[in-house]
């Protein structure tokens, strides 16, 4: 097999998919297949998923490697953190 042919696939299946839907909201993006990688990591990392397991299932060694890669999504939770933490003091208050 050709290392393009999953690529090739992978955007055939999104072609066909959103030929079939008419809300423009529905419709797939146009990302790589390895773009799946990162979607996978950013939602599980969005969703609370501790960074060692997410950093496991990308095959890295190091955690740090996730760390610097989606640090964009790490420095997002933090200010979610941070403003959950304010709202819940604020009531206190």
């Amino acid at each position: 097999m050709y290392p393009s042919t999953p690529y090739a696939a992978f955007k055939k299946l999104i072609k066909r998919y959103n030929n079939t839907v008419t809300d423009e909201t529905l419709k797939l993006p146009n990302i790589p297949l390895h773009g799946l990688r990162h979607t996978s990591a950013t939602l599980l990392i969005s969703q609370n998923v501790d960074v060692k397991t997410v950093s496991g299932r990308l095959g890295h060694s190091q955690t740090s490697t996730t760390m610097d890669i989606y640090a964009h999504s790490l420095k997002k939770m933090d200010e979610v953190a941070a403003e959950t933490l304010n709202n819940l003091l604020s009531k206190q208050a």
